[in-house]
C-alpha cells in the first residue's frame, strides 16, 4: 500500500491505495501541503489497538 498526495483545484488531497492500485482510503481537501502531510502521519499512526466504533 501507498499513499498519494496531489493537488486538485488549488487544494491538496490525499489517498492511499493498495497494490493493485485501487483506491483504500482517501482524505478531505487542505488549503496548505503541511496539512495534508499531517493528515497522512495520523492516518500511518493508526494500528490494530485503534477503536473502530459502530454508529
Amino acid at each position: 500500500m501507498y499513499f498519494e498526495k496531489y493537488q486538485q483545484a488549488g487544494q491538496w488531497r490525499w489517498r492511499l491505495k493498495g497494490a493493485n492500485h485501487e483506491i483504500v482510503a482517501s482524505g478531505e481537501s487542505y488549503i496548505y501541503e503541511r496539512d495534508c502531510d499531517h493528515a497522512i502521519d495520523l492516518v500511518k499512526g493508526t494500528n490494530s489497538n485503534t477503536p473502530v466504533y459502530r454508529r
